[in-house]
């Protein structure tokens, strides 16, 4: 998020340093808009709407990143959701259990070293095809067309 940000400000000083250069032009085409003066106000402007952040939050997950997330989105201009991830790491766990008879826990629950890497990459991947979810259809909310990419953090 921090590297579009970086490159939001620096099209942004470009269009608006020569707001009829190809710069200027390709962020219209890019932003789908069709008055051939406009150039973004600000890099946050820009950032509205090329950049989707999201914080894919679980009831493991500390209020502190959640709002550091909400924070970084905030600087950059970024449309942001936080998403709670929750119901579906419930449902799969709940479709194993029905399956196998058995619940894994997390170590500080109980469980052992497997159980607790199975439970931690399954929020990873939950995470992920979340990511890809939203990526296709958060254009369509906000009344646009197109799609997204998706952009990961290690922690994805």
């Amino acid at each position: 998020a921090t590297i579009v940000g970086c490159m939001t400000k620096m099209v942004t000083t470009a269009s608006q340093a020569d707001p009829t250069g190809f710069v200027a032009s390709e962020c219209r085409r890019v932003c789908r808009k069709e008055d051939n003066d406009w150039v973004p106000k600000s890099s946050k402007e820009l950032a509205n709407h090329v950049l989707h952040t999201s914080y894919m939050g679980t009831v493991n997950s500390s209020q502190a990143t959640k709002s550091r997330a909400q924070r970084l989105a905030g600087s950059i201009g970024s449309y942001h959701i936080s998403i709670e991830i929750d119901i579906v790491v419930e449902a799969l766990l709940k479709m194993f259990s029905i399956v196998t008879g058995k619940t894994p826990r997390y170590s500080s629950q109980g469980g052992n070293m497997s159980e607790d890497l199975a439970l931690q990459n399954i929020q990873a991947r939950v995470r992920m095809v979340t990511a890809y979810f939203f990526a296709q259809l958060l254009p369509w909310v906000r009344g646009r067309s197109g799609f997204l990419l998706v952009l990961g953090s290690a922690n994805v």
